[in-house]
């Protein structure tokens, strides 16, 4: 009984200090009641439950960059909180409910009570769609199928607010300034189902705000059944865009870019097939598309497996990734060069002087990656570093990684390296050694 009693505590606990407004806290003697909610959490609390009835539940939404069922934020751009919550009423019909809710006069009060026909939020999203620096309420909705989910939109002027109801579908979707037209549209994805085929649909707010409409079309790869990472910025020098990593039938991944072009006044699709110079159709590893250089335009990934003596049975080649830029000239750069382990989590940044004189093995039996000097005529030649994955014993024990000068950790490793005594003029200072590792952030 009284693990019962500490579940229900730690879960209200999470119901409202995940609410995005201010934590809540509680100590123990308060865990056998709810803990009680202060300030503007009190109130929005209060107005919530008058609303909602006895007896009602909060609702998340599944994905997304806020995953709160209470959400505050100034998206009127009045200097003051507004806030979005989500519930589901007792005793009704398996509906969500989203309340609107803004402090007027120092009071909370609804400014819109809306009824879905989902009882899931998918996501929630506030971007600018009539370009007047005030954010809108976007609300995806989920439906019994995973791939197709509804789509809502909220204007809130002058204290009150509007609901825009769109036959809009999507799978996932992105916002941004895709036309230079000083607002925010919606990029709408849908992967293929067996009643619409894959595509990508900009859709944008009317002058008279009442509804959206659909700006340009583009097909979007068929083989695709989920999306790995989506992301907006640069693809190539003053073009803003979308680029969407995604993942195939055959559990491959590749890359393509979507932009609209004034010149054509259409949506446009760059997809790598399997006939380009650079294949980035499918590669078999998880890396994702990134600002690699930090110069402000999105790389796209290339993988290799590096080359490997055909003796060596103990070991496997390292991955190769070259970072490569998309130009307008429809051709890729490489911008960088790097080696990879998928499987430690980690990076090294291939130095110029190295050439193609080089190449990495992966020993998982002994934890290390072994860089070489690499000839084509003779294989492998001198070791030149080891990277080493130690854990956090190993490497506190005072013996295995006493010769080993730390690169960094993360919760899995302790990355430590060693280079080797050789005349090789690849050798790397430990400087140049630390400067070039990473740790993976994807």
């Amino acid at each position: 009984m009284k693990k019962r009693i500490v579940l229900i505590a730690v879960a209200v606990f999470l119901i409202f200090s995940l609410c995005g407004c201010e934590v809540i806290s509680f100590n123990v003697s308060e865990l056998m009641a709810p803990p009680k909610a202060t300030g503007e959490n009190a109130a929005i609390q209060k107005l919530v439950g008058k609303e909602a009835g006895a007896g009602y539940t909060l609702k998340y939404p599944q994905n997304g960059s806020y995953r709160s069922a209470i959400t505050c934020m100034d998206f009127d751009n009045d200097s003051a909180q507004e806030a979005v919550a989500f519930y589901l009423p007792s005793g009704e019909a398996q509906t969500v409910h989203m309340l609107i809710m803004d402090c007027v006069d120092g009071e909370w009060v609804t400014i819109g009570n809306y009824t879905s026909k989902s009882s899931t939020v998918d996501r929630l999203v506030f971007c600018d769609l009539d370009g007047d620096s005030k954010q809108e309420i976007v609300v995806g909705w989920s439906t019994y199928n995973s791939l197709i989910n509804d789509l809502s939109v909220y204007l809130v002027e002058d204290g009150k607010s509007q609901e825009i109801v769109s036959e809009s579908k999507y799978s996932d979707f992105l916002f941004g300034e895709f036309t230079n037209s000083s607002k925010d549209e919606l990029l709408l994805l849908s992967l293929y189902t067996a009643d619409k085929p894959a595509g990508a649909a900009l859709v944008a707010l009317n002058d008279t705000k009442n509804s959206l409409y659909t700006v340009s079309e583009s097909p979007i790869d068929a083989d695709v059944t989920s999306f790995a990472k989506l992301q907006t910025g640069d693809i190539f020098y003053g073009q803003f865009g979308a680029v969407l990593d995604g993942v195939t039938s055959a559990g491959s991944y590749n890359t393509q870019l979507l932009y609209y072009s004034e010149y054509y006044a259409s949506l446009q699709r760059v997809f790598f097939t399997e006939d380009s110079p650079t294949n980035q159709a499918t590669r078999p590893y998880a890396v994702l598309s990134e600002d690699i250089d930090n110069d402000g335009i999105i790389e796209i990934p290339n993988t290799f497996k590096m080359n490997i003596d055909d003796s060596q049975t103990d070991v496997i080649p390292a991955a190769l990734i070259h970072w490569c830029e998309y130009s307008a000239l429809d051709t890729l750069e490489v911008n960088m060069l790097q080696a990879a382990s998928i499987v430690y989590g980690c990076r090294f940044t291939i130095p110029e002087k190295w050439d193609d004189n080089y190449t990495a093995y992966v020993n998982y039996s002994t934890n290390e990656i072994t860089f070489f000097e690499w000839s084509d005529r003779s294989g492998p030649g001198e070791p030149l570093l080891v990277i080493k994955m130690f854990t956090d014993a190993a490497w506190n024990d005072g013996t295995s990684a006493s010769n080993y000068t730390e690169l960094g950790r993360n919760d899995s490793y302790v990355y430590g390296f060693i280079t080797l005594e050789t005349n090789s003029t690849l050798q790397l200072t430990n400087e140049e050694i630390t400067e070039a590792f990473s740790i993976t952030k994807q």
